[in-house]
Protein backbone atom coordinates (compact mmCIF):
# COMPACT_ATOMS: atom_id res chain seq x y z
CA UNK A 1 0.00 0.00 0.00
CA UNK A 2 3.10 2.03 0.79
CA UNK A 3 4.99 1.52 -2.54
CA UNK A 4 1.65 2.64 -4.22
CA UNK A 5 0.92 5.68 -2.33
CA UNK A 6 4.42 6.68 -3.01
CA UNK A 7 4.47 5.80 -6.28
CA UNK A 8 1.24 7.92 -7.14
CA UNK A 9 3.20 11.13 -5.02
CA UNK A 10 6.36 11.19 -7.04
CA UNK A 11 3.98 10.75 -10.57
CA UNK A 12 2.08 13.94 -9.37
CA UNK A 13 6.07 15.77 -8.38
CA UNK A 14 7.11 14.79 -11.58
CA UNK A 15 3.37 16.14 -13.37
CA UNK A 16 4.20 19.24 -11.68
CA UNK A 17 7.98 19.89 -12.67
CA UNK A 18 6.50 18.89 -16.08
CA UNK A 19 3.79 21.17 -16.10
CA UNK A 20 5.81 23.92 -14.82
CA UNK A 21 8.34 23.17 -17.57
CA UNK A 22 6.00 23.30 -20.45
CA UNK A 23 5.66 26.89 -19.47
CA UNK A 24 9.63 27.54 -18.86
CA UNK A 25 11.33 26.35 -21.53
CA UNK A 26 11.22 26.56 -25.10
CA UNK A 27 12.71 23.29 -26.24
CA UNK A 28 9.32 21.70 -26.24
CA UNK A 29 7.10 21.84 -29.53
CA UNK A 30 4.65 24.75 -29.50
CA UNK A 31 1.71 22.58 -29.10
CA UNK A 32 2.93 20.95 -26.23
CA UNK A 33 3.11 24.60 -24.72
CA UNK A 34 0.32 25.63 -25.51
CA UNK A 35 -1.40 22.32 -24.19
CA UNK A 36 0.87 20.54 -22.08
CA UNK A 37 0.38 22.69 -18.78
CA UNK A 38 -3.16 21.65 -18.80
CA UNK A 39 -2.91 17.68 -19.40
CA UNK A 40 -0.15 17.75 -16.95
CA UNK A 41 -2.31 19.57 -14.55
CA UNK A 42 -5.08 17.49 -14.76
CA UNK A 43 -2.83 14.25 -14.18
CA UNK A 44 -1.14 15.35 -11.62
CA UNK A 45 -4.20 15.84 -9.60
CA UNK A 46 -5.42 12.62 -10.37
CA UNK A 47 -2.21 11.11 -8.93
CA UNK A 48 -2.61 13.53 -5.64
CA UNK A 49 -6.36 12.45 -4.94
CA UNK A 50 -4.65 8.25 -5.46
CA UNK A 51 -1.98 9.06 -3.11
CA UNK A 52 -4.53 9.86 -0.51
CA UNK A 53 -8.07 8.39 -1.55
CA UNK A 54 -6.29 4.57 -2.04
CA UNK A 55 -9.13 2.74 -1.13
CA UNK A 56 -11.52 4.87 -3.56
CA UNK A 57 -12.27 3.29 -7.31
CA UNK A 58 -9.99 4.84 -9.55
CA UNK A 59 -12.61 5.42 -11.89
CA UNK A 60 -14.17 7.52 -8.96
CA UNK A 61 -11.40 9.75 -8.58
CA UNK A 62 -10.97 10.35 -12.37
CA UNK A 63 -14.54 12.25 -12.33
CA UNK A 64 -14.17 13.99 -9.16
CA UNK A 65 -10.96 15.18 -10.68
CA UNK A 66 -12.27 15.88 -13.87
CA UNK A 67 -15.60 18.04 -12.36
CA UNK A 68 -13.14 19.39 -9.95
CA UNK A 69 -11.13 20.77 -13.00
CA UNK A 70 -14.19 21.98 -15.29
CA UNK A 71 -15.30 23.73 -11.88
CA UNK A 72 -12.18 25.53 -11.60
CA UNK A 73 -12.23 26.51 -15.49
CA UNK A 74 -15.83 27.91 -14.87
CA UNK A 75 -14.36 29.88 -11.86
CA UNK A 76 -12.73 31.70 -13.96
CA UNK A 77 -15.59 33.52 -15.86
CA UNK A 78 -16.45 35.18 -12.00
CA UNK A 79 -14.02 38.57 -11.40
CA UNK A 80 -14.88 39.20 -7.68
CA UNK A 81 -12.40 41.42 -6.01
CA UNK A 82 -11.03 38.97 -3.50
CA UNK A 83 -10.55 36.04 -6.32
CA UNK A 84 -9.20 38.42 -9.11
CA UNK A 85 -6.09 39.80 -6.29
CA UNK A 86 -5.72 35.54 -5.67
CA UNK A 87 -5.29 35.46 -9.77
CA UNK A 88 -2.57 37.77 -9.33
CA UNK A 89 -0.37 35.78 -7.30
CA UNK A 90 1.92 33.14 -8.97
CA UNK A 91 0.67 30.36 -7.22
CA UNK A 92 -3.22 31.54 -7.37
CA UNK A 93 -2.89 32.17 -11.30
CA UNK A 94 -0.93 28.52 -11.41
CA UNK A 95 -3.86 26.93 -9.34
CA UNK A 96 -7.16 28.96 -10.29
CA UNK A 97 -6.13 30.63 -14.30
CA UNK A 98 -6.49 33.49 -15.30
CA UNK A 99 -8.88 33.11 -18.25
CA UNK A 100 -11.59 30.56 -19.40
CA UNK A 101 -10.87 28.79 -22.23
CA UNK A 102 -12.76 26.16 -24.04
CA UNK A 103 -9.32 24.09 -25.30
CA UNK A 104 -8.71 23.13 -21.43
CA UNK A 105 -11.63 21.14 -20.58
CA UNK A 106 -10.57 19.02 -23.42
CA UNK A 107 -7.23 19.32 -21.84
CA UNK A 108 -8.71 18.00 -18.55
CA UNK A 109 -10.33 15.07 -19.93
CA UNK A 110 -6.96 13.84 -21.78
CA UNK A 111 -4.93 14.44 -19.02
CA UNK A 112 -7.52 12.69 -16.27
CA UNK A 113 -7.74 9.94 -18.98
CA UNK A 114 -3.51 9.11 -19.64
CA UNK A 115 -3.82 9.24 -15.37
CA UNK A 116 -6.41 7.18 -14.89
CA UNK A 117 -4.58 4.26 -16.98
CA UNK A 118 -0.86 5.01 -15.48
CA UNK A 119 -3.29 4.51 -11.90
CA UNK A 120 -4.97 0.99 -13.15
CA UNK A 121 -1.63 -0.33 -14.46
CA UNK A 122 0.33 0.55 -11.21
CA UNK A 123 -2.22 -0.80 -9.14
CA UNK A 124 -2.19 -3.83 -11.18
CA UNK A 125 1.23 -4.15 -11.09
CA UNK A 126 2.81 -3.87 -7.82
CA UNK A 127 2.28 -5.80 -4.36
CA UNK A 128 -0.73 -4.94 -2.37
CA UNK A 129 -3.28 -4.62 -5.16
CA UNK A 130 -6.50 -2.50 -4.76
CA UNK A 131 -9.58 -3.08 -6.83
CA UNK A 132 -9.58 -0.25 -9.48
CA UNK A 133 -13.07 -0.56 -11.34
Amino acid sequence: MLLKRSIHFLLFAFCIWLALATRKYTWFHPVIVEYGGDVTWAAAFLFLLRSIFFHTKAWKLAVICYVLGVLDECSQLLYFDWLVAIRQTYIGRLMLGVGFVWSDILCYAIGVILALVVVVLVDRNFPGKLKTH
